[in-house]
């Protein structure tokens, strides 16, 4: 499982797909279409605690249905990206299948080749229908695979919580809430491009005290109005960031102030809202400050050093610069539909802007920290908190009238393989019976001897 991994494709939800039925239309379908429905809401929330990106920029994106000129309109992908500390939170209440309508899961890690992530195993997941009174908590284990020496992680634990109630729908709190905390994080430990850079196991980036990852979907009032907003909020809990870890040029960031990123549509254009508290960040090297990050400054350059060759450590030599940038907000709007990315901190190894050549990737190793993405659309007028009766498009007041039985007919047959089939059963089972009969018949019938 990863997140929305770059730029905001677009905020409105994706364009409805016919319900897929049987390939046997003798066959049941695959969802009662009796059962409530509820009106349209979707949101979701994802953060990521790291997000490694391989030669970021170097992939065309392609989606299948998109044409050749459709896809140079979408921004390039990295040819490998890998996902750390993972929670998402997502809500679709028309899914055709009802457990995918509220889902939670915190994830220790996923990954992507060529924009392509498949799910890993060792995650927290819950979802609804049925209902979850209490929420479901435990240890991440990350899988095992190549890229461990590149990236060390701590204990990790996740929390997920997935609710839906069965007649007022998303009206529960929360409807999805996932949670993932990792007690400390190493990455980028070797650099074979650079030899020497990190010696005696030193890190690109290390964060050596807990950081936290929390994605939330809930239903909130709206001041005057009786229909509520579906609001989608990602947070991140970071204390200290350290680059170069282990190195003479080690730099040191304190978060001061975390980031929130909160989507809120409440089903009009003009009232819903994207808000970003952008964080701060102090950054220093050997106990002096260099700079600032904040949303007036979002960018600083620190130089990268690498002793000389022949072992002097007391030469060095400026091999490169590190690029860090913070409050990078992608926002996108489609009417009520609000959708937002935002980053804690981006660390550009070597970026390759200044070459002033084309087809290159952005740098070598970018690494995000506290990626958030936050996605929100709501019906006109806002959510309404009424039962929701079957075979109903809407909340309704009163349940329709049953249609007129007879005293003794029998109920309708359920939703199975069998009420499709019983006819052609009835029949098989009436000549297996007669054949029986035959077969016991012609057989030579014994006497007894006493």
């Amino acid at each position: 499982m990863l997140l929305a991994l770059g730029p905001v494709a677009g905020a409105a939800p994706p364009p409805t797909t016919p319900v897929p039925g049987p390939v046997d239309p003798n066959q049941p379908p695959l969802t009662d279409p009796n059962a409530p429905k509820f009106p349209p809401l979707v949101a979701d929330a994802g953060t990521g605690l790291g997000i490694i990106r391989v030669l970021p920029g170097a992939v065309q994106t392609n989606s299948p249905g998109l044409t050749d000129e459709d896809e140079k309109k979408l921004p390039k992908q990295a040819v490998g990206e890998l996902g750390l500390g993972l929670a998402s939170a997502q809500v679709n209440s028309q899914a055709v299948q009802f457990f995918e309508r509220a889902i939670a899961e915190s994830s220790p890690a996923g990954f992507a080749v060529n924009g392509r992530a498949p799910r890993l195993p060792g995650a927290l997941a819950q979802m609804a229908i049925p209902d979850n009174p209490q929420p479901l908590t435990g240890g991440l284990t990350p899988p095992a695979s190549p890229l461990d020496a590149l990236v060390k992680l701590g204990l990790l634990e996740g929390s997920v919580h997935a609710r839906w109630d069965e007649k007022l729908g998303p009206c529960v709190e929360p409807i999805s809430d996932a949670r993932t905390s990792l007690a400390s994080l190493s990455a980028v430990n070797v650099i074979p491009a650079i030899p020497g850079l990190l010696p005696g196991g030193g890190s690109l980036l290390r964060l050596p005290e807990t950081l936290s990852a929390r994605s939330t979907v809930r239903l909130v009032d709206v001041p005057g109005r009786q229909g509520k907003a579906v609001q989608a909020t990602s947070t991140v809990q970071v204390a200290s960031i350290q680059l170069l870890a282990g190195t003479p040029g080690e730099v040191r960031i304190d978060v001061v102030s975390a980031p929130k990123l909160v989507a809120t549509s409440t089903g009009e254009a003009k009232t819903s809202t994207v808000k970003y508290e952008a964080p701060v960040l102090r950054i220093s090297r050997g106990g002096k400050e260099i700079g600032k990050l904040d949303a007036a400054a979002p960018k600083l350059d620190v130089p990268v050093s690498g002793p000389l060759p022949g072992g002097d450590a007391l030469r060095q030599l400026d091999i490169g610069i590190l690029r860090l940038t913070i409050a990078q907000v992608n926002e996108k709007r489609d009417g009520a539909a609000v959708g937002a990315v935002a980053r804690l901190l981006d660390v550009a190894l070597l970026p390759t802007d200044a070459l002033k050549l084309s087809g290159l990737p952005s740098s070598l190793v970018q690494i995000s920290l506290g990626e958030q993405v936050v996605r929100a659309a709501a019906p006109a007028g806002g959510y309404v908190c009424k039962a929701v009766t079957p075979a109903t498009s809407s909340p309704a007041a009163a349940p329709a009238p049953p249609p007129a039985r007879g005293k003794d007919a029998p109920p309708p047959l359920a939703y199975t393989n069998a009420a499709y089939s019983t006819v052609p059963l009835l029949w098989t089972g009436m000549i297996l019976l007669l054949c029986g009969v035959i077969v016991v018949a012609a057989l030579p019938r014994r006497r007894r001897t006493g």
